[in-house]
């Protein structure tokens, strides 16, 4: 797998891999870092794919694109230095499901706007933004709350918790 962050058990890997996007891009990629404070301007989803750390490669993706006019499946060719990949290692594999039953549905750029922008929190139904899409596939609560930065650090927190837990299963508990 390209660069991934690590974790406390980095051994382990996920069958599902978030994909950040962190690339130089479009205007647009540099209003949502601003706005969101972020170093991320959109995510993706993927399902474990091999690849050298430092060449580009090509892997099938899911997330929402207002380029792509929403939800959407694509192969996306991954360019080094771009991306930041996170394996999601509390996730029950059926993340891409739960996407490919939303594909189709519109970009909520309105949504985007309202919950990043102005902080209303609101989910417009049928209408996805990236991290919510990828929030919502994850079964996490309230993934319009999330940005793609937002999405990456409460992985990454999940992903601690889940290795903890993992680390101390059958260990007895302290008094």
């Amino acid at each position: 797998m390209a660069r991934e962050t690590s974790s406390p058990c980095s051994d382990l890997l996920g069958v599902i891999v978030l994909a950040f996007y962190k690339g130089h891009g479009r205007f647009f990629d540099r209003v949502i870092r601003w706005v969101t404070r972020s170093a991320f301007s959109h995510c993706e989803i993927l399902r474990l794919q091999p690849a050298q750390a430092d060449d580009a490669f090509e892997a099938r993706a899911w997330s929402s694109s207002g380029r792509d006019g929403g939800v959407r499946e694509k192969v996306i060719l991954f360019k080094p230095g771009n991306w930041e990949f996170v394996s999601v290692l509390w996730s029950d594999g059926e993340a891409v499901d739960r996407i490919i039953a939303e594909i189709g549905n519109p970009y909520d750029y309105l949504g985007l706007i309202a919950s990043q922008a102005f902080n209303l929190r609101r989910h417009r139904r049928d209408q996805w933004f990236c991290s919510e899409i990828c929030g919502h596939a994850l079964g996490l609560s309230a993934p319009q709350e999330l940005s793609p930065g937002g999405l990456h650090c409460r992985v990454l927190e999940m992903n601690s918790a889940y290795c903890i837990g993992f680390e101390h299963a059958g260990e007895p508990p302290e008094d």
